[in-house]
């Protein structure tokens, strides 16, 4: 922050970076408890390949929010409001840690299936679905002119697989052939 010191005009925004973090990770809290709770049902959380590093690092980032929020509070007084600030951060990155949902997503909006993982999402329309085939690392959506939409780096498991047939069957019929391909680990 040393930089935004020496700026003038910039010097507020120092302590707004943090402020403005708060509200998003207390909507983030919110929507995985509402998850977790059941009431996102029209939405089905999947494993990924990142989902190990997601579920650690709230706990490493808001371990070193706190700690440096700790120390900058017993050192330094002119910043509280800053160092406040970090310190909920903190305290909030480590409650979405103990809060962890998987972050692949199907939902099932308004007559179409989304898919994703992270940047990788498709919307299809459930009309033009012909099958969908479950892999461990991979789910292959085919459209009726046999396009394929290919979500890659899933990390499911054969809990996974029955999940998903139960969510797609509940929310589609039994109209889309889905085929689970179960595949021995490397």
């Amino acid at each position: 922050m040393v930089f935004i010191d020496r700026i003038e005009f910039l010097k507020p925004l120092k302590n707004i970076v943090f402020l403005i973090w708060i509200p998003i990770i207390i909507w983030d809290i919110i929507e995985r408890l509402k998850y977790r709770n059941g009431k996102r049902t029209n939405i089905l959380r999947i494993r990924t390949n990142n989902d190990d590093y997601n579920r650690i690092f709230p706990f490493i980032f808001g371990t070193i929010l706190i700690v440096a929020s700790y120390f900058g509070l017993t050192k330094i007084e002119s910043e509280k409001i800053l160092l406040y600030s970090i310190l909920i951060t903190g305290i909030l990155y480590l409650i979405t840690g103990f809060l962890f949902v998987p972050t692949g997503i199907i939902e099932y909006k308004n007559d179409k299936l989304s898919f994703a993982n992270g940047n990788n999402k498709h919307t299809i329309e459930i009309d033009k679905i012909d099958s969908i085939e479950l892999k461990s690392t991979d789910i292959i959506i085919a459209d009726k002119s046999q396009k394929k939409y290919y979500v890659n780096f899933m990390n499911l498991i054969e809990s996974d697989y029955q999940k998903i047939a139960e969510f797609l069957k509940h929310k589609i019929g039994n109209n889309i052939k889905i085929k689970n391909v179960l595949q021995q680990r490397v």
